[in-house]
């Protein structure tokens, strides 16, 4: 046997099964698969306690038993350097934002720069694009309708606790705030708008403004409920009876507003169910870009507002 004249046809015949198989010398290897561990990451700021668990239940309740692990994450002041070395080191399977890290462009463009899937939950948006929190709730409108029913109670006179700068989700429930008072003809001026941070010390120092006005306004709406919650031991440091002398109404409706005395008043976002939709997105294929879905929130009345008319 001429054992010459066969390693030529040995050479194309291997290569004739190279090209069945669709490989080509020169083409760059595929980038290797990411692996991710089976945790989702929800990554807050901690500057609402009670947003948080309640969003957290929402998600483990829709998670339990399935394959991934609900894993909290808290990211002060937004440190988009923290949350590059938590995605680099955990490797999670998705990512969930809380507001108002929600609203950070930066932090959605890290996630996807480590392919790691990442839903938003924050406030609804006009003509929401692509990028925009997938899950959302018109705070607008919600504040809207709660500083209108407050104007339905007799409330002429009704101071606003405004939450931080930056935020999205307070400039729409200032907005909201505003809307209300101008539909109803009333006084809306810089006096009674005092800027909080959406802490309970902000609502107590933010209620104290507002009550030393002259003359004070019979209601006081907060931004959120831990301001409202501020507000109400403003309320009873100055002596003033909730809600005989003063009204007070919040917006979110978390765990303690209807164990504190009295019961607040509130607008009811449905931050569970937007939890349970988030961790549905997360564990279903291919959900995670889905078109933004919107809740509606209600107004919750219990004894912190009383009727003057």
């Amino acid at each position: 046997m001429d054992r010459r004249s066969a390693v030529p046809d040995r050479r194309r015949a291997g290569a004739s099964l190279i090209e069945r198989a669709g490989f080509t010398p020169d083409a760059p290897p595929p980038k290797p698969a990411v692996r991710h561990n089976p945790v989702l990451a929800l990554v807050h700021d901690g500057s609402d306690s009670g947003i948080l668990g309640t969003v957290e239940a929402g998600m483990a309740e829709t998670l339990g038993g399935g394959d991934l692990l609900l894993a909290l994450h808290s990211l002060p002041a937004g440190d988009a350097t923290a949350l590059r070395e938590f995605l680099r080191r955990h490797r999670p399977a998705g990512v969930v934002l809380l507001p108002p890290l929600a609203e950070r462009e930066d932090l959605v463009r890290l996630c996807a720069e480590a392919r790691v899937r990442c839903t938003r939950l924050g406030p609804a948006r006009e003509g929401a694009a692509p990028g925009q929190p997938a899950i959302a709730v018109d705070e607008r409108r919600a504040a809207r309708d709660l500083v209108g029913w407050l104007v339905a109670q007799g409330h002429a006179r009704i101071g606003f606790v405004a939450g931080p700068d930056g935020s999205l989700s307070a400039q729409q429930r200032e907005l909201g705030y505003l809307d209300a008072m101008a539909e109803a003809g009333l006084d809306r001026g810089p006096a009674l708008i005092v800027q909080g941070d959406n802490s309970f010390d902000s609502g107590i120092e933010a209620g104290r403004l507002l009550l030393e006005i002259s003359p004070r306004p019979t209601a006081i709406c907060a931004s959120n409920d831990e301001m409202a919650t501020g507000v109400l031991h403003a309320a009873a440091q100055m002596r003033l009876a909730v809600p005989a002398d003063l009204s007070v109404a919040g917006l979110d409706d978390g765990p303690l507003s209807a164990r504190i005395l009295p019961a607040l008043t509130t607008m009811h976002i449905p931050w569970g169910l937007m939890g349970r939709e988030a961790a549905r997105r997360m564990t279903a294929r291919g959900a995670a870009g889905a078109p933004e879905t919107a809740f509606v929130a209600r107004l919750i009345v219990r004894d912190s507002v009383q009727t003057l008319t």
